[in-house]
């Protein structure tokens, strides 16, 4: 699901849709993007191989807006995103002994930021287009 916020695409998604999210991250072109899941979790433990790529390659800041639990390859797609910002759940890196909590991922380098949860897709969006490449002009 796509939504715009100040020049902003949010890219909201489910698990399973990493080829909407290639698409959707191909059609916000040069626009700024927040990715965030809908319900509890960021990212399931998913198979996001062209998703990682396509996050990676965005020419405009991609923010991770984690709103939830983030595992494994779903913790990689957050990864590849220019910033991460924790409201809740946990994050689990493939190859981490346990999941962390939102101050233990700060602490440990995994996530960017944290804040509440009514905060953060705001926080998101702000920060995204505060980075936008045209921005400064």
């Amino acid at each position: 699901m796509l939504e715009y916020r100040n020049g902003t695409v949010v890219v909201r998604f489910r698990a399973g849709e990493t080829g909407q999210l290639v698409a959707a991250l191909a059609y916000a072109g040069r626009r700024p993007v927040v990715l965030t899941g809908i319900g509890r979790q960021f990212a399931p433990d998913l198979g996001a191989g062209p998703a990682l790529a396509a996050v990676r390659e965005h020419p405009a800041p991609v923010v991770a807006a984690i709103n939830g639990d983030a595992i494994g390859a779903g913790y990689a797609l957050a990864e590849a995103a220019d910033l991460r910002i924790m409201s809740g759940g946990v994050v689990h890196p493939s190859g981490w002994p346990q999941p962390l909590d939102a101050a233990a991922a700060v602490a440990a380098g995994l996530v960017d930021l944290h804040c509440p949860p009514a905060r953060l897709l705001s926080l998101a969006v702000r920060l995204a287009a505060y980075a936008r490449p045209d921005a400064a002009a």
